[in-house]
């Protein structure tokens, strides 16, 4: 029999402790870790197992094989699911918060020992988990089969079954003085699918948690993100959004960053922590690390939770007013102060107020860090909307290096290019600009009207000539305000 160790470490100390795998007997109880993740979490693997490889199962990679084991695991939880990322970019690194899976010589430089075959890394904080790597040992034969153990080829889908159950918070039963068939016993053996111990074992953990929760449709926006580099300073990334009507309305707010990279883009910022102020500049609420807000499990529950447990979240209901959203690097001294960071606004509309103007200022440079805002439309009607990119009167506000002269581009979910504007007056419907009392106070910043059905829309604010700056995109909700 071949062993598998576990280590389970936390953000703030590092525990070692033997685990391994399986052959029993009878029933008798499945063994917990105490740690658990945010209930309603979608916790994203990312799967960086290699190319294409013909296995004896029929998968074509190990990607497609782990994705599997985490979807067996799926049909038996409720209140937490897997989602798989399959070759991810990402790359792997101990204590970032990324969920990693690899192949790898050794444990993040550590070695493996003679009889190791996977590893598994949890993270936790105040008994909920942050992180869970999973290291598979590259100087082994892997396969993936079904059946009796093949001699010194081991079947990579059975390790995975067990290795996940490590990332949901079981244990190894047989360690704790159990006789039960599981695969999450200590020892690798001839078992090659989950047994009832085992189900039970994530049931008992996942099968309770809050009531999953849905947005009410809504022909309004629902929904504004807006991508640039987060510096320090003036040239943090500033989020502004109206709520209007009477009556409050309840949103979310995300500051995204280093899941980023699982996109492909590079420098993302490593650590984000957001602020929402009110007109006044008064703090209304502040999150670093999204898991430890007082409303995480009802931010997962509406499925909002970032992917990475360093990201941060708040969930508020507001009443009408201007608020302010600052994203920001936290300052773990470790000097990653700056890098690419997503803010969010989800307008959850379980009221009949709403966020009816939004907006993000931050740094529109060239490339992959020019400014891009996201927007939804809600189901319904058409909706009329004014967006415009403002920059060079930034300067009568006080901001240093305002962008001279933006320009804007509005696409489609397909990428197409549906508007463009450089100089807002020679927009064809520059005149319902005007009507909206929403002209900008420079001939050379960007805005147009638009009638557009639900949907998702990119607009794309850039410097004219490839010049740069701090910027402003805006996006207006024409539709009167709610009473």
């Amino acid at each position: 029999m071949i062993g598998v160790r576990t280590f389970l470490k936390n953000k703030f100390h590092f525990a070692l402790g033997m685990a391994v795998l399986l052959l029993a007997s009878n029933a008798s109880a499945f063994r917990l870790d105490g740690n658990h993740w945010t209930y309603n979490r979608t916790v994203r693997m990312y799967l960086s197992l290699g190319g294409s490889v013909l296995l004896q199962d029929g998968f074509s990679s190990f990607d497609q094989s782990a994705a599997d084991a985490l979807n067996i695991w799926n049909n038996h939880l409720v209140h937490m699911k897997f989602a798989s990322e399959l070759g991810s970019p990402l790359p792997a690194v101990d204590g970032d918060s990324d969920n990693s899976v690899i192949f790898s010589d050794t444990v993040y430089g550590t070695s493996f020992g003679s009889s190791t075959v996977a590893v598994t890394l949890l993270s936790s904080r105040d008994g909920v988990f942050t992180e869970g790597d999973v290291l598979f040992n590259k100087r082994r034969t892997w396969d993936s089969y079904r059946g009796p153990q093949q001699g010194n080829v081991l079947d990579f889908h059975r390790v995975a079954l067990h290795e996940f159950g490590h990332v949901l918070g079981l244990d190894h039963p047989d360690e704790g003085g159990q006789n039960v068939v599981a695969i999450m016993n200590s020892l690798v053996g001839n078992i090659d699918a989950l047994r009832q111990d085992d189900i039970s074992g994530g049931q008992a953990i996942y099968n309770t948690g809050p009531a999953y929760l849905s947005t009410n449709p809504s022909p309004h926006l629902i929904n504004l993100s807006t991508r640039a580099l987060v510096g320090t300073g003036e040239r943090v990334l500033i989020g502004g959004l109206v709520i209007q009507g009477s009556q409050p309305a309840t949103v979310v707010l995300r500051a995204i960053g280093h899941s980023l990279a699982a996109r492909g883009l590079p420098n993302a910022l490593a650590d984000p922590q957001i602020e929402l102020r009110n007109v006044n500049g008064a703090l209304v609420a502040q999150n670093d690390d999204w898991i430890g807000d007082p409303n995480a499990e009802t931010i997962a529950s509406y499925r909002l939770d970032p992917p990475n447990s360093f990201e941060s979240a708040l969930l508020r209901t507001l009443s009408a007013g201007n608020y302010t959203a600052i994203v920001r690097a936290f300052d773990n001294g470790d000097g990653k102060l700056t890098g690419n960071g997503l803010v969010e606004l989800f307008d959850l509309h379980t009221s009949e107020g709403r966020a009816g103007n939004i907006s993000a200022r931050g740094q529109v440079l060239t490339g992959d860090n020019v400014m891009i805002a996201g927007f939804v439309i809600g189901s319904g009607q058409a909706k009329e909307v004014v967006v415009r990119g403002i920059g060079p009167s930034l300067s009568g506000l006080g901001v240093a290096n305002a962008l001279a002269n933006p320009t804007l581009e509005l696409r489609n979910s397909a990428g197409s290019l549906l508007l463009f504007n450089d100089d807002w007056e020679s927009d064809p419907n520059a005149d319902k600009v005007i009507s909206a009392g929403l002209k900008p106070t420079r001939t050379e910043e960007a805005a147009f009207y638009a009638n557009l059905s639900a949907g998702a829309y990119t607009a794309i604010m850039r410097g004219a000539n490839n010049t740069t700056g701090v910027g402003l995109v805006e996006v207006y909700d024409l539709a009167p305000p709610p009473n």
